[in-house]
């Protein structure tokens, strides 16, 4: 895009660290404070059958010393240990880079997906991308699946997943791939081979939208690095979401306001190109933006919108419903349904240096919060 002018620029330059509004709730339930983070910026969590909350933390600007941990006793603790989250260049196969998404299985098995990137930049090494399954029984990893060229490209970002346990021996894994440079895309995993592939690579579905604009805090949202010029947002294909019979993958770019559905039996077959697969591809249309999507049991797609200070629900007839909207929730970020709660991570991500010059506005605690729903989550087994 063309640079802002000096007067555009100075005007939207510093956000307002205050929104003129008290939560308003559907049903009564309220959002409370699971945890406070004074450290580094959380991004992602999980929580497991017996409530165990996992959180990751990407490596972006923040000096991460774990890139996952589990909350335990009001403590964030590396999991599953200290040497696994010691990054060594050395070894980036078998230790963390920067992980982003979580997500817990059927049979309670945490998958952790690691970008192998540091501040949204290519991936360091092919070997230090990849998806690490760990029993959270034993607190042991079970499986390490690395990816080869033509999936995870040099400016690939592994950002979300779902697993379905049914499909293959030992499930299927689906990936969000949100890094614009790499086209974006989804990629497909066999859990146990550990056989991988991309599918709709460059779609306009996976694209961010262009010359997109989202407002929060009350102004306009450009990347603005320190001594540049400022653009627009560039994420693709982040949020992801799976039906209930484990049929239909919904997904969005985080810059876009629509929700798109694909048959999942098409990700899976490996013989269908991008373009019959994108014949197969729904626009569902305008769910607001969102950097975060979750699923229950009666088939409703829980929606983060960062704009509103916002979680929203869509209903099976494609009505949305806003379940709370709360000043604290600034930049709500990924979700996790567990135990009849929905999980949010509230992390500021749109106050961080880049997006302002350079200069930082997060004011700490980042939280994780949750409120009651009456919902289970998918679980495919």
């Amino acid at each position: 895009m063309k640079p802002l002018t000096a007067l555009a620029l100075l005007a939207l330059a510093t956000p307002s660290l205050a929104l003129p509004r008290s939560p308003t709730t559907l049903g009564g339930s309220k959002l409370e404070v699971v945890h406070r983070f004074y450290g580094h910026m959380p991004v992602g969590v999980a929580v497991n059958s017996h409530g165990r909350v996992f959180v990751s933390y990407p490596t972006w600007e923040d000096k991460v010393p774990f890139s996952l941990a589990e909350i335990k006793g009001g403590r964030e603790v590396a999991y599953p240990n200290r040497d696994m989250n010691t990054h060594d260049p050395k070894w980036m196969d078998t230790t963390f880079v920067g992980v982003q998404g979580l997500m817990v299985d059927a049979r309670d098995r945490l998958w952790v997906l690691d970008t192998g990137t540091h501040n949204l930049g290519p991936v360091l090494a092919q070997n230090a991308a990849k998806l690490v399954g760990i029993d959270t029984n034993t607190n042991k990893v079970i499986k390490t699946i690395h990816f080869p060229a033509d999936v995870v490209l040099p400016n690939t970002y592994l950002n979300d997943l779902r697993i379905d346990l049914r499909q293959g021996k030992d499930g299927v894994a689906y990936i969000t791939d949100s890094g614009a440079k790499s086209g974006s895309g989804l990629i497909v995993v066999d859990l146990e081979s550990g056989q991988s592939w991309r599918k709709l690579t460059g779609d306009d579905t996976v694209k961010p939208t262009p010359g997109l604009v989202p407002y929060v805090d009350g102004q306009a949202l450009f990347k603005r690095p320190k001594g540049g010029v400022a653009t627009h947002m560039g994420f693709g294909a982040d949020s992801i979401a799976l039906s209930a019979d484990g049929n239909t993958l919904y997904y969005a770019p985080t810059s876009s306001r629509r929700l798109y559905a694909v048959p999942t039996a098409a990700l899976r077959d490996r013989n269908l190109n991008d373009a019959e697969v994108k014949k197969q591809v729904k626009d569902l249309g305008e769910k607001g933006v969102a950097d975060g999507l979750a699923e229950d049991a009666l088939n409703r797609v829980y929606i983060t919108n960062y704009e509103q200070s916002a979680l929203t629900r869509r209903l099976p007839s494609g009505e949305l419903e806003t379940l709370v909207r709360d000043p604290r929730l600034i930049w709500p970020d990924t979700l996790a349904i567990q135990g009849g709660y929905l999980y949010v991570i509230n992390n500021q991500l749109n106050r961080q240096g880049g997006y302002h010059f350079g200069k930082d506005l997060r004011v700490k605690p980042y939280t994780l919060m949750r409120m009651k729903i009456d919902a289970q989550p998918v679980m495919l087994k």
